[in-house]
């Protein structure tokens, strides 16, 4: 049976982040300071969470300010620096530090950068940290990664020598607002949802399972009146979540309750209709300012905001619907040399940079900055065009997720020498691979990579290019 790739797929962690100190980051070249100003077009809907509305036909209203409709500056700083970090081998600066086992819950807690191990239960399992501490934000350290450079960093717990736990920002952005018919509740604009709980895509990765996390071992879990089955326990988060592009209006109808393809737990399902942006409609003009920028990190800025035809950012609410697929364009540029003496405002200069690419990147100077392999994978994840592909979650139900593997099926079928020992230790990624290729006619949701890997379209996603 085919299915569609999973919404979401991660950009993989290289060995270290790339971080420098701040005296070389500043010795780089000439510096500049001056504003860009942009405008935002929407490419598809796209909704940034303001009030809700409670009532039988439930609303999500756009972000107000002052009464007006805007995109806030933090969506706008968020969207780059989460690309930014991706692209430069940078910290991981949003990252919650801990999702705690839940009591009588299965399963295994953990946290972001330390050991994990929890207070009671019988299942008390040291988890390692799941992402390397390396790529934790230190305060302490006299290095930074280009991200913390130029968009500032506060570190919570933290401070240097001389008492400081932030670093000042080298960019500021504005609000980006709307014309009010900019923005529309189209019958069209919505998201799924069931009571008492967000339907899907939050932030749920659990190391009971190798879809966030990269493979580690297979336990024994016995459960109350039924044979023992086996439970797929990971170890490090595969990689920073990035949502592909698609068109939600297809993507949410396939969701719907009538067309009864999803099990929703007995919980009432609901349409929550969005206010959103219209696609091909844009933000009015407003301005990202710099202070002190030196010129490759403001060329690096540039390809990052104009990545060229092949590459398109996301923001706001429902990107695994589809939602939120933009593009920057860059209205004017003002900048001035930073030095003694009163400086003249200079115009940027207008041609294209070129495209987000290594041939671009490396004319630019900026090839020291950038990991290879996390712009193969943007380029993969945010293609663009989106060339009509679906891209959906796994169901529950049956040879999806709701399907438990009893560990005799999983001894047979993946030819496992009895006697199994538990914890069975998973040696290899090819290993797991095969693990999840004996049991596909079980349960497809195994292995994360594998799953992706055999969905319908992913030969055009392998395809892209930066």
């Amino acid at each position: 049976m085919s299915h569609y790739p999973n919404p979401f797929d991660f950009v993989p962690f290289p060995s270290a982040p790339i971080i420098r100190t701040e005296g070389e980051f500043d010795a780089l070249g000439e510096k500049f300071s001056g504003y860009l100003e942009l405008e935002i077009r929407a490419l598809m809907p796209v909704h940034v969470v303001g009030q809700a509305e409670d009532s039988t036909e439930r609303k999500s209203f756009f972000f107000r300010q002052s009464g007006l409709p805007c995109i806030p500056a933090s969506s706008i700083r968020g969207c780059l620096r989460a690309f930014t970090e991706a692209l430069t081998a940078g910290w991981v600066s949003r990252a919650n530090p801990e999702y705690p086992k839940r009591y009588r819950g299965r399963h295994v807690g953990f946290k972001t950068f330390e050991d994990y191990l929890p207070d009671s239960g019988s299942r008390r399992r040291i988890s390692l940290p799941a992402v390397d501490k390396s790529f934790k934000p230190a305060a302490s350290s006299n290095r930074l990664d280009v991200a913390s450079y130029l968009f500032g960093t506060v570190v919570e717990g933290e401070q240097t020598e001389d008492g400081e736990k932030s670093r000042k920002s080298k960019i500021w952005v504005e609000d980006a607002y709307l014309p009010l018919e900019a923005i529309t509740f189209d019958k069209d604009f919505w998201a799924p949802d069931i009571e008492g709980e967000a339907f899907m895509g939050g932030a749920k990765p659990s190391v009971s399972n190798w879809w966030y996390f990269e493979p580690a071992e297979i336990w024994k879990r016995n459960l109350r009146g039924t044979a023992p089955v086996a439970e797929f326990i990971g170890e490090y988060l595969r990689g920073r979540k990035f949502y592909y592009h698609q068109d939600p209006m297809k993507c949410v109808q396939n969701y719907d309750q009538k067309k009864g393809r999803w099990d929703y737990h007995k919980n009432r399902f609901h349409r929550v209709r969005l206010e959103c942006i219209s696609p091909d409609n844009r933000t009015l003009p407003f301005r990202i300012y710099l202070d002190g920028v030196p010129q490759p990190l403001l060329l690096l800025l540039m390809s990052i905001l104009l990545p060229g035809e092949h590459i398109r950012h996301k923001l706001g609410y429902a990107k695994a619907y589809g939602y939120g697929s933009i593009e920057f364009n860059l209205k004017s540029a003002k900048m001035r040399t930073v030095g003694l003496g009163i400086p003249n405002a200079i115009e940027l200069r207008e041609e294209p940079l070129g495209n987000l690419d290594m041939e671009s990147l490396t004319k630019n100077g900026l090839a020291d900055f950038i990991d290879k392999n996390a712009l193969i994978w943007l380029a993969r994840i945010l293609g663009w065009p989106h060339e009509d592909l679906l891209f959906m979650y796994p169901q529950y139900r049956n040879h999806e997720f709701k399907q438990p593997i009893n560990c005799k099926q999983f001894e047979q079928m993946a030819n496992i020498k009895k006697p199994a020992s538990y914890p069975m230790k998973i040696i290899s990624t090819e290993q797991a691979s095969n693990i999840a290729k004996a049991l596909w006619g079980l349960k497809r949701p195994i292995d994360f990579r594998l799953y992706q890997e055999r969905a319908n379209g992913w030969n055009t996603i392998m395809q892209r290019k930066p």
